[in-house]
């Protein structure tokens, strides 16, 4: 009965429209006052504070403000002027320049509605005066946005790795591989369905204006190289490693591609802290939350029914797959990692799964809920950049959701893509 009053009351509150982050600590307190009426409410706010005195989880805000900068920058424009002088020529260009474009910005930045703004902004209207049908172009958008996630850096793995005790490095070095793999399956899909659709490229290949363009871009490019390069060199640590992208991106901005004025710096940063502190609000009640479904006894409970009635690790993490796959349909990807981490960690650890894996097929599977309806924030994202009604760009989206849950499957089988990066740098 217990457990119905503290699951119940958080999907009922939900589903009325409550902020997840206040539905999250009302039905933890609920819990609280009607089965631990011994234990003193002030753990609740203890337990909130808990939730976010991480120096790890600084990366948070520091890379979400770094996005808002590299936005406001131009440092998304020239990435996107990049792509299109590469690969705009194809057939279904504009498209594949989108996906490409959001890859190289999720490498920057690690979120997901941050990339389907910042690269949406510029490609959607792009494409649409090539001829694209703007529900389609804001479907692509919404995909490429998934991506925010899964390269490194990564804000769902940072939260993962704080989760688990994992290494933040090693999550990031887990997720590079998938990452190229799937955004090169999500490619060659949108490349066949453009042809069906009669998309063709956009111009020819100029090998002289590709290099120009590289040219232009290479202090946007160099963004990730810092990031990464200066984690896995040792120069610093992944939170310090988000500070710098900050400062590399307010330089770059400022002075070498002087798109950003000195007045614009207080409305930019605001933006980034709004959405930033939105995040970690979240983080401090998945705390709370996550220590009374610990206390309750559930993550024990779910380990052992599934250690005593399903002998394959495969088996599990198909099953974990399906509960977040269903669980991200309603449920932002932020606070549903931070719910289930601690609930399914442990019974990984008894199957004696890698954590680095394990977390990268979770985050890669939350990230499929970030374009489905009906909370997937890159949908709303696309649909408001692009000026379409979310329910024209559904329809375009069941043959791109379904290339990534394929490859998903593909990287549960083969734990190698995932594992090998991490283990190489051991």
């Amino acid at each position: 009965m217990d457990l119905v009053i503290l699951i119940g009351s958080f999907f009922v509150m939900l589903f009325a429209g409550f902020p997840i982050a206040f539905a999250l600590l009302l039905s933890a307190l609920l819990y609280m006052v009607m089965f631990s009426s011994g234990v003193p409410l002030i753990i609740i706010a203890q337990q909130l504070l808990k939730g976010v005195d991480s120096f790890t989880l600084l990366a948070i805000p520091f890379f979400v403000i770094a996005g808002c900068l590299m936005q406001s920058g131009g440092i998304s424009r020239r990435i996107v002027d990049f792509a299109k002088k590469l690969v705009g020529w194809m057939p279904g260009g504009l498209a594949v320049v989108d996906i490409i474009a959001s890859m190289i910005f999720a490498a920057m930045t690690g979120a997901g509605a941050a990339t389907t703004a910042a690269v949406g902004g510029i490609m959607i209207p792009s494409m649409e005066e090539e001829g694209y049908d703007g529900g389609f172009a804001s479907a692509i958008q919404a995909m490429g946005g998934i991506f925010g996630p899964i390269i490194p850096p990564s804000t769902l793995m940072v939260l993962f790795a704080v989760a688990s005790g994992e290494s933040v490095a090693d999550m990031f070095l887990g997720g590079l591989l998938p990452g190229l793999f799937l955004g090169l399956l999500l490619i060659i899909v949108i490349v066949f369905m453009c042809v069906r659709k009669g998309y063709r490229g956009s111009g020819k290949f100029n090998l002289m204006e590709a290099v120009k363009s590289f040219g232009s871009a290479i202090w946007a490019l160099l963004a990730p190289v810092i990031i990464l390069g200066g984690i896995y060199s040792g120069a610093f640590t992944p939170t310090e490693a988000s500070a710098a992208c900050c400062f590399y991106c307010l330089i770059v901005g400022l002075f070498i591609y002087r798109e950003m004025k000195f007045r614009d710096l207080f409305r930019i940063v605001y933006g980034g802290v709004k959405s930033a502190a939105g995040i970690m609000f979240i983080v401090a009640a998945t705390q709370v939350f996550g220590w009374v479904i610990t206390r309750a006894g559930i993550p024990q409970s779910i380990a052992k029914m599934f250690t005593q009635n399903v002998s394959s690790p495969t088996v599990f993490m198909f099953a974990v797959c399906l509960i977040l796959l269903v669980a991200g349909c309603f449920i932002d990807a932020v606070p549903a990692l931070l719910i289930f981490a601690p609930i399914f960690v442990p019974t990984a650890q008894a199957y004696n799964i890698n954590l680095v894996y394990f977390g990268v097929i979770m985050v890669v599977t939350l990230c499929i809920g970030l374009a489905t309806p009906p909370v997937g924030i890159n949908l709303y994202v696309a649909s408001s950049v692009g000026g379409q009604p979310v329910h024209k760009i559904i329809p375009h989206l069941p043959i791109p959701l379904l290339t990534i849950a394929i490859g998903t499957v593909m990287l549960i089988m083969i734990p190698a893509i995932t594992t090998f990066l991490p283990m190489m740098a051991k």
